[in-house]
């Protein structure tokens, strides 16, 4: 019984002390709340944070997908930007053709962009890369 006593009172002393705590964040979330709305640029508008990197090696290609789908259109073209620290790194760009068949294109070696045929399709954006001497991390985005 005496446990019993002794949880209930913490526990009692936990919530009181929790409230007090909330009663003295009551005017700063007041005052926040008074603050005018923030009008935010449409999605249109913002920066797309839309890429993945993959690390490359002298072995065999390796592949990576974009953290996001693109939802084409006809005549769609999307560009790929990549960099990389070693000059030996070369990377090619998925992209699909008006038939909606895929190919890769490369994309030349170091870093730089380069721009494919999309089309109508919904896709995730996909890369691959390949080193020469050495492996190396590709960065790639979308835009």
């Amino acid at each position: 019984m005496k446990e019993r006593f002794r949880l209930a009172a913490a526990t009692a002393a936990a919530c009181l002390a929790g409230g007090a705590l909330l009663a003295g964040a009551g005017p700063a979330t007041a005052q926040a709340q008074e603050q005018p709305a923030q009008h935010l640029a449409p999605a249109a508008t913002t920066r797309s944070s839309c890429g993945g990197n993959v690390v490359v090696t002298p072995v065999k290609y390796t592949y990576g997908t974009a953290s996001c789908s693109v939802w084409g259109s006809p005549g769609l073209k999307i560009t790929y930007h990549w960099t990389t620290g070693d000059g030996y790194a070369a990377m090619q760009a998925y992209g699909m053709d008006a038939a909606g068949t895929g190919h890769w294109y490369n994309c030349g070696s170091g870093g730089g962009s380069c721009t494919v045929p999309w089309g109508n399709e919904i896709a995730r954006p996909r890369v691959r890369g390949w080193d020469a001497v050495r492996a190396a991390t590709i960065y790639f985005s979308i835009g």
